[in-house]
């Protein structure tokens, strides 16, 4: 029997009541979850890709129905999309089946659009494989299928399913081989998947062939084979060894890149894509919003908001949805196809790879060269369900296409890699700035006597050891008092060594270190603390200490701690301490 899980504006969200969760049955109720958690989004991407395009009003909302099966996924080319899930359905990752739905829900497009996409063809399975791994870059592996028709056995006697479509979606070979164009269409070419999309031609000329010489490539098809079999000419695709998550069809471009963009996000106000000037971590180009904004890209593209660093909302709302928008610019030659990338991690003065956790990826069609700057439209949401427990986080946002790469968690071999890519490279980005409202000030003996604590991590290196410097700023009015605590051998460690301290006992903070050490800090200017060699892997839960007496409680204040390596600026924590609105 089919459970109503719930609905959204324009999604309704049915599992079967055999999807227990029990032992090697998949989780109906974690799997619905997840299609609310990105459905809606979904909707506004595909439509955007598909020209602005909606359903129309008697065929929504849309059905979703989870059923037991043997994988995969079918629709009837209206409304309702049916899963057939199995125990590897529940084991994507957060996504959950959002990426196979948009594959379906992609053909429904399709057929609204009509314009030649057939998803009973090669070419419309082509297009609704590459759409799940447009939307979905994490899941791309699941859905390619290139390597079916290009392989070591049919190198010799490729089949043209460019310039013909097979009228089946259940062949491989002939889909396999429209997804690897499409892919080439895209990224060896640099055509933007919504002119790609657009450019189809009506039967009997809705062959792929057909839309690269639209699109201007009248011999692509013939140049595409040359690439392949020029870079691998033995069939293979991918080089031996290369794992399973990393065999997709986008394999390019291939020779060398003609194109120089320089794809940014600002470090701070400050930045103009080439400074690597402190703060790194004060990035205005990451925008956090507890809801969601009507035109972002006009919200966010003015003078006004260009130059301001208070776009985001003050907090990290639970309980509901969060949006984060992303603000592109580039400084060399026009870029098609970008991809950002959003992630969080908990505040610390250095947010290592290892750190970060995905929270989705924004797609730009194009990003001009000069001063225009691109929005992400929409904004990527961050569901209710997989925002962490109530607090302060830190996010890291990277840019890139097929031209310029943008780092991922796993791009750095070591530290040394890391911190010599922060400062060649301007694709990486930081907003690591947590807003207190109301100002702390004297609230009576609590668990920091007179101060208000204002958590964070000290963190070290993933790979080895390594010396760091760490130093604070403030601009705190007379009066108030600063401390920083931290673990006692933390405090003894550093050097030169500290000459005014106090030490406190603190069970709650960090059990495995109760001895705590509390470091007087000047309230008005920078102040070195020390140098310290921190092992691998090193977190330490610390606090800043802050009070503010409550008659100056009527300005902003700022607090931050950073820390360097080699003098140079890696990360930092900065609190914005406000007034509280009335």
């Amino acid at each position: 029997m089919l459970i109503n899980y719930g609905n959204t504006t324009n999604f309704q969200i049915w599992y079967d009541d055999s999807l227990t969760g029990a032992a090697g049955v998949p989780n109906g109720v974690a799997l619905s979850q997840a299609v609310m958690d990105y459905c809606e989004y979904d909707l506004q991407r595909l439509s955007f890709l598909f020209g602005n395009i909606m359903p129309p009003a008697a065929n929504l909302p849309f059905q979703i129905n989870i059923v037991p099966g043997g994988g995969g996924a079918y629709n009837d080319g209206i409304k309702t999309i049916t899963c057939l899930v199995n125990i590897s359905d529940g084991t994507y990752n957060q996504f959950g089946l959002s990426p196979i739905i948009v594959a379906e829900e992609g053909e429904i497009f399709m057929r609204l659009q009509n314009g030649g996409w057939n998803p009973g063809w090669s070419n419309g399975e082509g297009l609704s494989r590459s759409l799940a791994q447009i939307l979905y870059p994490p899941n791309a592996y699941l859905f390619a299928s290139g390597s079916d028709w290009y392989n070591p056995a049919s190198v010799s006697a490729l089949p043209d399913w460019v310039d013909n479509d097979e009228q089946t979606d259940q062949d491989g070979i002939s889909y396999g081989c429209a997804a690897l164009f499409l892919n080439y269409l895209a990224y060896q070419l640099g055509y933007k998947w919504t002119d790609i999309i657009a450019a189809i031609a009506l039967p009997p000329n809705n062959t792929l062939g057909y839309t690269a010489m639209l699109l201007g490539a009248p011999t692509a098809y013939t140049d595409f084979v040359a690439l392949l079999m020029a870079n691998f000419p033995s069939g293979n695709l991918y080089p031996a060894g290369t794992p399973f998550t990393e065999q997709i069809d986008d394999i390019f471009p291939l020779g060398p890149i003609t194109a120089t963009p320089h794809l940014y996000m600002r470090h701070n106000l400050a930045d103009d894509g080439t400074s690597h000037l402190p703060p790194l971590s004060d990035s205005p180009d990451i925008i956090l919003k507890n809801n969601m904004v009507p035109n972002p890209q006009a919200a966010y593209s003015t003078a006004a908001s260009i130059a301001s660093d208070t776009e985001s909302d003050a907090d990290v709302l639970t309980g509901h949805a969060n949006y984060v928008y992303l603000r592109v610019w580039n400084s060399g030659t026009d870029s098609t196809n970008v991809f950002a990338t959003v992630y969080w991690s908990p505040p610390a003065t250095l947010v290592t790879p290892d750190m970060w956790n995905l929270i989705g990826d924004a797609y730009f069609p194009d990003v001009p060269a000069g001063s225009t700057v691109e929005v992400s439209t929409p904004g990527i949401v961050w569901p209710a369900d997989q925002i962490p427990a109530p607090g302060h986080y830190c996010f890291v946002a990277t840019v890139g296409n097929a031209d310029e790469a943008a780092p991922a968690p796993g791009s750095f071999a070591s530290f040394t890699d890391f911190y010599n890519y922060i400062l060649a490279n301007n694709n990486i980005t930081w907003r690591n700035f947590n807003v207190i409202t109301p100002l702390p000030g004297p609230i009576g003996r609590h668990r920091f006597g007179e101060y208000v604590g204002l958590p964070f991590l000290i963190t070290g290196a993933w790979d080895r050891d390594h010396l760091f410097t760490f130093e604070t700023e403030a601009n705190l009015p007379k009066g108030s008092s600063l401390a920083l605590q931290v673990p006692e051998f933390v405090g003894k460690g550093l050097t030169p060594r500290l000459s005014s301290f106090e030490l406190f006992g603190d069970t709650v903070t960090d059990p495995t270190y109760r001895r705590r050490m509390r470091i007087p800090l000047k309230i008005n200017r920078s102040h070195p603390i020390g140098e310290i060699e921190l092992a691998k892997g090193t977190a330490l839960p610390s606090h800043i200490l802050v009070n503010i007496p409550a008659r100056l409680h009527d300005k902003d204040y700022e607090v931050s701690i950073r820390q360097l390596f080699k003098g140079k600026e890696i990360g930092r924590v900065t609190w914005r301490l406000t007034p509280k609105k009335l």
